[in-house]
């Protein structure tokens, strides 16, 4: 199912193990003439071994598989893709792992049960570098105390590291960017975060979203 070279649509991989989510999925993607889907799969692991042959752009990633978590799923995949872009797909009644897909890489998530426009608008913005959080979901809020810390707080590198980690850059990417060591990148980021207040890059992306520094 991969596209032939110098196809500029976005490449998507759907990763769900229910057969009518995929159809549904597939069908909403082949109405769209800049998007194309390049595979499918049942399961993480399935996933997993195909993603260097499909060369997907974005992975629409069921959180609640049996085997392999889509949580666990997003953590394997970034490493093998640093770049790949991931949206976790969620049912309103099970979002608990989403705060974990979002720490592991992804740049997003969606209802299961959200409309076409919403699916495809966030998967042209995810492909675009940027972030899609579905706002019917109910997101956890970050303490009161990391709102009321100035950025100001934050060095210039300090705050130009957290920036390009909320928006899911790897330290090696980073470093690059900036002329800096990774070690460097991983005080900095350290630095950031006990300044902010906040525990993981979940939290990071939330604030990050709040004061408009995704894709800054």
């Amino acid at each position: 199912m991969k596209a032939k070279a110098g196809d500029a649509r976005v490449r998507i991989m759907i990763v769900d193990d229910h057969k009518v989510m995929r159809d549904a999925l597939r069908n909403v993607i082949s109405l769209e003439p800049d998007l194309v889907l390049v595979a499918e799969a049942e399961n993480g692991q399935a996933a997993i071994e195909s993603i260097e042959r499909n060369d997907p752009d974005v992975v629409l990633m069921d959180g609640s598989m049996p085997g392999i978590s889509g949580v666990e799923t997003t953590r394997r995949l970034r490493e093998l893709r640093p770049d790949l872009k991931i949206i976790g797909l969620t049912l309103y009644e099970e979002t608990t792992y989403l705060e974990e897909m979002i720490e592991f890489g992804a740049s997003g998530y969606l209802l299961k049960t959200g409309s076409p426009l919403e699916i495809v608008k966030a998967v042209r913005t995810v492909a675009g570098g940027g972030t899609y959080f579905d706002q019917s979901i109910p997101r956890r809020l970050v303490s009161s105390v990391s709102r009321q810390v100035s950025v100001r707080k934050l060095s210039d590198q300090e705050l130009a590291v957290a920036k390009l980690v909320a928006n899911g850059w790897v330290r090696s990417e980073i470093a690059t960017a900036l002329g800096l060591r990774t070690t460097e990148v991983d005080a900095l980021r350290a630095a950031a975060m006990s300044k902010l207040g906040l525990r993981n890059r979940a939290e990071l992306v939330r604030v990050a979203n709040e004061r408009n520094w995704l894709n800054t």
